[in-house]
């Protein structure tokens, strides 16, 4: 009786151990935020392309400027 309860537990345990393992719900979200900060780097190099840019756009515009300039 008891080997059958403890036989039933270990199975269960093995079966919660393969629901943590798995990280790719995880990995989704992560390349989710990846996208959606590309995304809001794109707008704002397109706002400051347009010559709309203020406030945060400029900002961006203005860092990646210098990032680029550094770089030269």
């Amino acid at each position: 009786m008891m080997n059958k309860l403890y036989a039933k537990a270990q199975n269960k345990m093995e079966t919660y151990k393969g629901y943590v393992n798995n990280e790719e719900g995880a990995q989704a979200l992560e390349w989710i935020a990846l996208g959606t900060v590309v995304i809001a780097v794109m707008a704002a190099i397109a706002t400051g392309v347009s010559g709309n840019a203020s406030g945060l756009g400029q900002a961006i515009i203005g860092k990646l400027s210098q990032l680029i300039s550094s770089i030269n």
